[in-house]
């Protein structure tokens, strides 16, 4: 019994996955939930689940990247980044080209230095911090601050540095601690959840990711366990949330 349990979490046989219809539509399902949150819908109140969902499918798809070609000795650094900046970089600088004229002409003097503060922030991935910074008290309302949402996409650039690294170091030295590992990290960052109601928790990766290595463990998991229709299953949860 104990073996079975150890096999599941073999990560040996962790190989890179092709595109996904299912986990694409678990995405888009995340983030309009987002979106009809923000938009004020009252059947979607639950809507910045989305949110977790998102770091959830993240930590499962980059870390599938990053074991398998450790496990066929392919990894490399400067490819895993030069593809990640290939991905995120157009995107964001659309974003930010795209609503600089809405903020020039719609926000006050103040909103407008902060907006300008925040694509600083995007840029560079420490939005987590800088909104977190902020002192609400005194600052403009969240719902004139068009780049808000980047925070979530640091925390995501801070995971992309930090767990490729690690992964790294481990599968060189004790590979079949990897698991453990992640693990205890994870119930870790749980744990400083409960410690805690301070608003560093909505913004710093250490409270978020236990969500991204939940992505990793249930990836290693489904390479080890068939379940059928589990994508089904996935969306239940997701609805229900």
């Amino acid at each position: 019994m104990f073996v079975k349990i150890i096999n599941l979490f073999d990560i040996s046989k962790v190989k890179k996955i092709q595109y996904r219809e299912d986990i694409n539509g678990l995405r888009a399902i995340a983030v309009m939930s987002v979106v009809l949150y923000h938009a004020g819908f009252e059947f979607f109140k639950g809507g910045y689940l989305g949110v977790d969902i998102f770091f959830v499918i993240s930590g499962y798809l980059i870390s599938n990247i990053v074991i398998s070609e450790l496990n066929n000795k392919s990894f490399s650094f400067r490819n895993f980044y030069i593809k990640r900046i290939s991905r995120i970089i157009p995107a964001l600088i659309v974003t930010i080209i795209l609503t600089i004229p809405f903020a020039y002409f719609l926000l006050t003097p103040k909103a407008m230095q902060e907006y300008l503060s925040s694509m600083f922030a995007a840029i560079f991935f420490y939005a987590n911090y800088y909104f977190q910074n902020l002192d609400f008290y005194i600052s403009e309302s969240t719902k004139v601050m068009p780049l808000l949402h980047t925070w979530t996409l640091a925390i995501e650039e801070q995971y992309y540095i930090l767990f490729p690294i690690i992964s790294f170091l481990i599968f060189k030295y004790k590979k079949n601690y990897l698991v453990s590992f992640l693990i205890f990290v994870s119930f870790f960052s749980i744990f400083l959840n409960s410690q805690t109601q301070e608003l560093t928790k909505f913004y710093q990766i250490q409270f978020r990711v236990w969500e991204l290595l939940a992505g990793v463990i249930i990836m290693i998991l489904s390479t080890n366990l068939k379940i059928k229709n589990l994508e089904n299953i996935g969306i239940a949860f997701i609805i229900f949330s």
